[in-house]
């Protein structure tokens, strides 16, 4: 019940400003960037679905929220940028192919695609050994 005595409808209380006010300062930062993540991922998705059609790609001339988004601007770290460039050619790999390739030590490697994870920018392959990673391109269950 609210305060003058009415129920609260259950429906809206997404719509509730304060709910979030408990959450720390990194909380509210890393859910930021995830749903700047999912924004993009859809948004990457809409791009592939267009080319597939035909549908021209551009963005309107001058309206530069329309320009095109690079995961990589949504990471201040350069090694992280790398490894999402590298994991954009390579599809796939796992810590050590990652390490090798952009000739890092593999702890750091795996360091940094754990920190793309949890930022929800790459996932776990699932049933793989060692853990391949992929960049997300699926945001619809978030």
């Amino acid at each position: 019940m609210n305060p003058d005595g009415g129920c609260i409808n259950r429906n809206v209380a997404y719509l509730d400003t304060q709910r979030f006010d408990r959450l720390s300062e990194k909380e509210v930062l890393d859910r930021i960037g995830t749903l700047l993540a999912i924004a993009i991922g859809r948004s990457e998705e809409q791009r592939r679905l267009n080319s597939l059609v035909g549908a021209s790609q551009a963005a309107p001339v001058g309206d530069p929220d329309l320009a095109v988004l690079d995961l990589t601007q949504l990471v201040t770290d350069p090694l992280e940028a790398q490894i999402i460039m590298h994991l954009r050619v390579a599809g796939r790999a796992n810590a050590r192919e990652v390490a090798s390739a952009l000739g890092l030590a593999a702890p750091m490697a795996a360091q940094k695609l754990a920190r793309l994870c949890a930022a929800g920018l790459c996932r776990v392959e699932p049933r793989s050994r060692p853990a391949c990673y992929r960049l997300r391109s699926e945001f619809g269950a978030n």
